[in-house]
């Protein structure tokens, strides 16, 4: 039977190499759920959750970064006893700097380390895209941006995606909607502080069946933008199982109009989702329910 370390010990990376030319890396793996856009699908109240599509994202990279991200194959495929191949140099394609940041399992944290840096050195506004379980380390970095003035802003989704509030079906529905709960619970401090928080939602669409309104979706992007200046996407969850325990990759870009791009995908999205209000009686009621979830064993997250 499979330890806990056989089962969180994985390489959660995403890449594509195309003839050392281009590069694309991000949340997505190799599934419809990722690749299918909202307008694409039927849905009914009786659809199983996996036929709901999932919000992600993911980065297309050339120049010199390209050769970073398949040297981090390649030793990868060493690893697992694949032959050595060449890597050639690849040149500049742009002004754009950017900075390639992989993680190696249990032997360093930099994808962690780097997600703390970009919001310990936040001035003005964090935007955070996650639908995992926050990491410790990253929800008190949050708590301290917020105690200094800047704006943090964050979107996260359901593990079991709902209509109008009721759970699509499937197998694993009732084991995710309660996993759901743990991802909110790490989020209501956040909210209680100050910061906003957004459940993220998709308005009707006309291939679905008349009854559904909105749909609120799971989040399996990892994306993080401050001040308008820099931003990160790429493989690394913001929980303590991509923290720690995988394999991971995420570019860093330090451009403001690409920042600038990205923040206004953010405002987008945002814009038709559920503010959280933490006056709610709602809201209030269920953070009260998942309170005792704060003591949940952080190695033990989902």
């Amino acid at each position: 039977m499979p330890s806990v370390e056989d089962l969180k010990r994985r390489d959660h990376r995403k890449l594509v190499v195309v003839d050392n030319r281009i590069a694309l890396l991000g949340g997505r793996n190799l599934s419809h759920e990722y690749y299918t856009g909202f307008d694409e699908v039927a849905l009914s109240p009786d659809s199983m959750w996996r036929e709901v599509p999932w919000l992600d994202g993911g980065a297309r990279v050339e120049g010199p970064a390209v050769g970073v991200l398949e040297r981090s194959f390649h030793d990868a495929w060493r690893e697992a006893g694949g032959e050595s191949f060449n890597i050639d140099e690849v040149a500049a394609a742009g002004p754009t700097p950017v900075r390639v940041v992989i993680h190696r399992g249990l032997q360093d944290a930099y994808t962690l380390e780097a997600y703390v840096a970009l919001i310990d050195t936040a001035m003005s506004r964090v935007d955070v895209v996650n639908g995992f379980p926050l990491i410790l380390e990253i929800q008190h970095a949050l708590l301290r941006a917020l105690r200094r003035g800047v704006r943090v802003r964050t979107l996260f989704g359901n593990l079991t995606p709902t209509h109008d509030g009721v759970p699509f079906g499937g197998p694993w529905s009732t084991a995710r909607t309660a996993a759901t709960s743990f991802v909110h619970s790490r989020m209501d401090a956040l909210i209680a502080a100050g910061g906003e928080g957004y459940l993220f939602r998709v308005a009707r669409r006309p291939s679905w069946a008349p009854e559904i309104r909105t749909v609120s979706s799971h989040v399996h992007a990892k994306m993080m933008c401050v001040d308008g200046r820099v931003c990160a996407v790429g493989s690394a969850n913001l929980d303590i199982t991509a923290g720690y325990w995988e394999s991971e990759l995420m570019l860093i870009v330090e451009d403001p109009s690409l920042a600038a791009a990205l923040e206004a995908r953010v405002d987008g999205l945002t814009a038709g989702s559920m503010r959280i209000d933490p006056n709610d009686p709602e809201w209030q009621t269920l953070a009260r329910r998942r309170q005792w979830m704060r003591h949940w064993p952080g190695v033990l997250s989902v």
